[in-house]
């Protein structure tokens, strides 16, 4: 005894262009979407410095895997791309002759304070460096940029930081382009 099935499911589809048997499943979404990740690749910079004001800086600035901003971008074709850029935090430690005197965290949580949580949302950090030419005997000076992906927004500000470890964080207006 042999029992045979046939079916003919999908014969009504044959004469169907792909578009239109994409969008009858709601898969019409899912291959019209691309996802972007910026950076693509986890990021790590490095920075051992010895000024000559006896300032050592060590900054390890890298790009954060699970803490994102993601932009929604409209292609031709009707074909959206989701771009998730990467947020970036710095960690750094100051020693002076030798003495550790400060450890910090730089990243968006450090600089709420500054106002518009609009901008924070939708801001990533972009780098942080030292301004050689501003640092002095008794204290240095680090600079570090904030900016929504896309636009001409951004913050800067300066971190001083003194011999004896403290930090103060000013706002750096530098354009009209500030939210």
């Amino acid at each position: 005894m042999t029992i045979t099935l046939i079916s003919c499911d999908g014969r009504d589809r044959i004469h169907k262009i792909n578009a239109e048997v994409l969008h009858e499943g709601n898969l019409l979404n899912v291959f019209s979407q691309q996802i972007k990740f910026i950076p693509e690749q986890p990021i790590i910079i490095a920075t051992d410095t010895i000024l000559k004001n006896g300032f050592q800086i060590k900054i390890k600035y890298n790009s954060l895997e699970n803490h994102d901003i993601v932009k929604i971008v409209k292609n031709k074709k009707n074909t959206i791309t989701k771009v998730h850029y990467k947020n970036f935090e710095a960690k750094i430690e100051v020693l002076k002759d030798g003495n550790i005197i400060n450890k910090s965290s730089i990243s968006k949580a450090l600089f709420n304070k500054f106002q518009n949580p609009d901008f924070w949302t939708k801001a990533i950090m972009q780098y942080v460096w030292i301004d050689y030419e501003a640092s002095a005997k008794s204290n240095i000076y680090l600079n570090t940029s904030f900016h929504i992906p896309n636009t001409d927004t951004f913050k800067d500000f300066i971190l001083k930081i003194d011999k004896n470890g403290m930090m103060q964080i000013n706002q750096r207006n530098l354009t009209k382009n500030i939210i």
